[in-house]
């Protein structure tokens, strides 16, 4: 399962975090899939306080990635998307192509009559 998380980094007292696609099971600092933009809470310009790369973060979603708690109130303050409360964050899956019923199977062809000479 793929996580959006915040990787951690900056030093004390002045945080930075790197949004990023992880999997579940690394740790929070860990090696990251891809990094999907960066979160600077100290910024005190808003237009660089957060980056996003929002048609990555719509694949990842798409695709079944889960963002934490942190993330996806970032992703809705900046409506990179709004799901309906109670809504999971996947994006809806398009409708399944119906497959053709089974069609028959050819019957046999009757052999020809014979002809009378």
């Amino acid at each position: 399962m793929v996580r959006i998380r915040m990787k951690s980094l900056g030093r004390r007292h002045r945080p930075f975090y790197r949004i990023c696609a992880m999997d579940a099971r690394t740790p929070r600092d860990g090696r990251a899939i891809e990094e999907l933009g960066h979160y600077d809470p100290m910024s005190r310009n808003p237009e660089t306080q957060t980056v996003l790369n929002a048609d990555r973060i719509r694949y990842w979603l798409s695709v079944g990635a889960q963002p934490s708690d942190k993330v996806a109130a970032i992703l809705r303050r900046h409506k990179v998307t709004k799901p309906a409360p109670g809504e999971p964050w996947e994006l809806p899956k398009p409708p399944a192509a119906e497959t053709p019923a089974a069609a028959p199977a050819p019957a046999a062809e009757a052999p020809a009559a014979p002809t009378a000479s």
